[in-house]
């Protein structure tokens, strides 16, 4: 699993652009449906450290062509209709900036890296020679922002991956001083018997038929008040405005305790529904924090 540099073997520019994009947002889309041939029943193999049951599988990739045609898309959009300006300042969690991406589809080829000696961030086209330089992201994506809190809070990372949604399938984690590699758990949404806690990445299900849910979606929780039954959380791209408590947190969704079985919807507190959410699939974390 490639947790530092991972863009340095990718030769092709829409492989590498792709990584990790194509975030949530609430114009106008519909929540996958569990029922599509595109979701498997049931996860085709049971993976360690695991809360719940009813992971559904990956679906699988889009050919090479079509996500050649995707990234050139995700290009063009940068450039026109953003929601709000790309590289604006959305809100704060934690020390860790949220930025607008402009739109969700929007993916630019620029990434984002950690100096270990000082935390401090740089973009670059091109992985730097720099080896205290760590990997974030793609700039301004939600996994960027992912990595980028867990890196400056916790000091530790995830690996590789070519969409958000994938991360809850990850089995490792990694020390980004140390190198050293510790095993990840994650619950299942729905059927949990631990509920979300601060710092656990919540990760959406994808919907492959609409461009701006292709990747799915992953926030980091900030807050959990389980007694009003709301989850904050802090996140890049996943409607691009600015965050509605800009220096706590970016959303507040509702959590339900049903039997001792955790559930996350989508919605914002005193609302019963949002008709631009998303299906969160669970929550990964490392296995030290179950």
């Amino acid at each position: 699993m490639k947790l530092r540099l991972p863009l340095a073997l990718r030769t092709l520019a829409f492989s590498i652009a792709l990584l990790a994009s194509g975030c949530a947002s609430l114009d106008n889309i519909a929540a996958p449906n569990a029922a599509s041939s595109a979701y498997p029943a049931a996860l085709a193999a049971a993976l360690p450290n695991t809360d719940g049951y009813g992971l559904l599988a990956k679906p699988a990739p889009l050919p090479a062509a079509e996500q050649k045609q995707a990234y050139q898309q995700a290009q063009q959009s940068c450039s026109s209709q953003c929601v709000t300006p790309a590289g604006k300042l959305l809100g704060t969690a934690d020390g860790v900036q949220g930025y607008s991406n402009c739109q969700s589809t929007c993916a630019r080829s620029e990434f984002s890296f950690m100096d270990l000696r000082t935390k401090a961030v740089s973009l670059h086209e091109k992985p730097p020679a720099d080896p205290q330089l760590h990997y974030i992201g793609l700039t301004y994506q939600c996994v960027e922002y992912a990595r980028r809190w867990w890196m400056s809070n916790l000091g530790i990372t995830f690996g590789d991956v070519d969409s958000a949604h994938e991360i809850l399938y990850l089995t490792e984690g990694k020390n980004i001083q140390t190198n050293g590699k510790f095993p990840l758990a994650r619950s299942i949404n729905g059927t949990a018997k631990r509920p979300p806690k601060r710092g656990d990445l919540l990760i959406y299900y994808p919907n492959p038929e609409d461009p701006k849910w292709r990747h799915g979606h992953i926030a980091v929780v900030v807050d959990v008040d389980k007694q009003r039954g709301l989850v904050s959380v802090a996140e890049q791209n996943y409607n691009n405005l600015p965050w509605s408590n800009p220096g706590r947190y970016a959303r507040q969704i509702r959590l339900f305790d049903v039997g001792g079985r955790y559930y996350l919807a989508d919605v914002a507190e005193k609302s019963v529904n949002n008709p631009a959410g998303g299906l969160i699939s669970g929550w990964i974390y490392p296995a030290t924090a179950q």
